[in-house]
């Protein structure tokens, strides 16, 4: 194995934790790693992108917020019609 391809073994751990479906573990992990300040930079760098595959997509927040507004505003809309 080259020595690029090498990762340290914090980082497989969080690799290792998405993988099973562990994401509170994996976030947990990786804010850990990138807080260290004696860990290499490849190691916190790895971790930090690791972490930011884990935020969510900001349209399908987006998306989700236009949808329970809309919902809302029918269930408004029926209740006071229905009175």
């Amino acid at each position: 194995m080259a020595r690029k391809e090498r990762r340290s073994p914090r980082v497989e751990r969080i690799r290792a934790l998405l993988d099973s479906g562990d994401h509170a573990a994996a976030r947990k992990e990786a804010r850990g790693v990138v807080a260290d300040a004696s860990a290499p930079s490849e190691e916190r760098d790895a971790a930090a992108a690791l972490l930011s595959s884990l935020a969510p997509d900001p349209g399908a927040v987006a998306a989700g917020a236009v949808g329970v507004t809309a919902a809302i505003a029918i269930a408004v809309v029926v209740l006071l019609r229905g009175s």
